[in-house]
């Protein structure tokens, strides 16, 4: 009698038979499958999603190692980004990590159950059965959520890392959901999961949801959660498995695709990657047979999109206002958003809980490419970017590309916006030995150049607060101002065609002692007028507003009354 492993084969070769019978009595194919998608040719953000079959008798007959090596190749010969996998034993998890450590792929994994059939696949016997995620990036931050299954029945889980993948900051998630979850498989619980860690990040999901394209299971997701909004499928452009409505219609997407999966001898698509449609964009994809399960192996591919940003400097929830970000005493860093005309909303947000009160702050320049103002922190000996959702909401840091460390000695940190005008965010950072310009650099992307950086300033700006106010003299470069602590004299410092900085000269007769005036920073032009504008907080902890004028700046006024003594620092 055949087991489920051969009887899926010959089921298979039957179904790719059917397909080239059909394509060839139509004449609209050539080869073996119609959509096969060119890994030469095809978008650069690369996906794969994979149900191996680990523990049931649908697994591969072969070794680990030729297991491995196996999967491996598909992985390569694809370049992936982002490869999902459910039904994974640890022992090939273990294997493949190994495997693929050296091609620069971080990985996590999280066990649901044991099932004795994972003792194969590992040395000491090991069972343990779950899903896996691997991520081609230099860090990995890992999430996991079990979702609630009926008393008795196989957990399910979702799992998810968060890295930067082709440059940008996104989620990476592999989920198996169950029919036995009512309504929808447990994929609305999924989301609400993958909603709430993604904080507006970029999305991929790969999964066997249990269910066709046009089943409740992808209901959740191709409609959406707020934050998320609709996602789109990698197979949903593939004209050979439109249904009827859809070619009627003549729509360019359906609820379809190539099936990946014998299920009561039916093909079906089981097997889905999702992508965030506001993220993403001319999606592609296919599935191929490596042999190593009852499922095809899914490919998805896609282009970044480019999301509209705010075009106002120091803006962080997109809504066309300069935002300020403040490091409290309690070790939480606060968003207050700004409501025009340089006022700000209070209450705040808290958008980071603990661990800030060392952190020197700043906010100014897209650092991950996906048209939002981030925020980068130096904490220790490191620095830190933190994406921003487009409503404020950090996502998990990512390490500074370039130079991730080496920060110890750095005392204040200024984000100027471009200030080489080469099209990306640069960074100021002060020490004892003067003040440093590291230029960004894309292919590091976030992150800064790995040449030396550039030595703009010297030992005198020890005593010297650096704020970035923007283009002050309307050259189109980004210009500096500094605020000297000991007589409370504002200083500008003018662009000096991106390399350096022109002699310093008198920015305004008023003055902001630090006695008088412990913090100062500026938010740019923060109601619309074209000049600088600064804020400033009081020994008595107001905080204040002085609106850029002509000839300097105007009165001052209060927009905040109380409780600033508790900010340490501000940008």
């Amino acid at each position: 009698m055949k087991n489920r492993w051969q009887r899926w084969r010959a089921a298979l070769a039957g179904m790719v038979t059917i397909f080239i019978v059909t394509a060839a009595l139509s004449g609209g194919v050539s080869a073996a499958r119609a959509d096969v998608v060119d890994p030469s040719t095809a978008p650069s953000v690369r996906s794969i999603s994979y149900n191996v079959c680990g523990a049931d008798d649908c697994q591969s007959p072969l070794d680990t190692a030729d297991w491995v090596a196996a999967l491996r190749q598909q992985v390569t010969d694809w370049n992936a980004d982002a490869v999902m996998l459910q039904e994974l034993c640890i022992g090939q998890w273990i294997g493949l990590r190994s495997a693929l450590r050296d091609l620069g792929y971080q990985a996590v994994w999280t066990s649901t159950l044991a099932a004795s059939g994972c003792a194969k696949w590992d040395a000491s016997g090991d069972n343990r059965y779950g899903l896996g995620v691997f991520v081609k990036a230099a860090t990995a931050d890992r999430y996991v959520a079990n979702l609630t299954v009926p008393t008795g029945q196989e957990p399910r889980a979702v799992l998810c890392a968060r890295a930067v993948l082709d440059g940008r900051a996104t989620l990476a998630c592999s989920t198996h959901l169950a029919q036995y979850i009512k309504p929808d498989n447990g994929s609305s619980e999924m989301m609400g999961h993958v909603d709430q860690w993604a904080a507006g990040l970029p999305v991929i999901i790969g999964a066997d949801v249990n269910g066709v394209p046009t089943s409740p299971a992808t209901d959740p997701i191709r409609v959406g959660l707020p934050g998320t909004g609709s996602f789109a499928e990698v197979d949903e452009n593939d004209r050979q498995y439109f249904t009827q409505d859809c070619l009627d219609a003549a729509v360019a997407a359906c609820r379809s695709g190539e099936p990946t999966s014998i299920v009561g001898g039916i093909p079906k698509k089981f097997d889905h990657i999702f992508l965030s449609a506001q993220d993403f964009h001319t999606v592609r994809g296919d599935a191929v047979e490596p042999g190593l399960s009852d499922h095809l192996l899914l490919r998805g591919a896609a282009w970044f999109e480019t999301r509209p940003g705010s075009a106002v400097a120091g803006d962080l929830s997109d809504d066309g206002r300069a935002d300020l970000v403040a490091v409290d005493t309690s070790g939480a860093l606060r968003l207050y958003p700004g409501i025009g005309n340089g006022r700000l909303l209070n209450p705040y947000r808290a958008v980071g809980t603990s661990g800030w009160t060392d952190a020197l702050v700043g906010h100014r320049g897209d650092w991950t490419g996906d048209g939002h103002e981030d925020v980068v922190a130096k904490i220790g000996d490191n620095l830190w970017v933190y994406p921003n959702s487009g409503s404020g909401a950090l996502g998990s840091r990512v390490a500074m590309g370039g130079r991730p460390n080496a920060w110890s000695t750095t005392r204040q940190l200024a984000l100027p916006g471009d200030f080489t005008g080469d099209g990306y965010p640069d960074l100021l950072a002060q020490s004892s030995t003067g003040l440093w310009l590291h230029a960004g650099a894309p292919a590091t992307k976030p992150g800064v150049s790995t040449s030396a950086p550039l030595h703009i300033g010297g030992v005198e700006w020890a005593d010297l607060d650096v704020l970035a106010p923007g283009d002050v003299d309307g050259d189109g470069r980004v210009d500096l101002w500094a605020r000297e602590r000991s007589t409370g004299q504002l200083w500008l410092y003018r662009n000096a065609g991106g390399t350096g900085l022109l002699p310093r000269q008198q920015a305004s007769t008023g003055t902001w002692s630090s006695g008088d005036r412990p913090l100062v920073v500026s938010p740019g032009d923060a109601n619309g007028d074209g000049l600088a504008d600064l804020w400033a907080t009081t020994d008595s902890g107001d905080l204040l507003l002085h609106l850029g004028t002509a000839g300097g700046f105007g009165p001052a006024g209060t927009i905040g009354t109380g409780g600033w003594s508790g900010i340490l620092r501000m940008s």
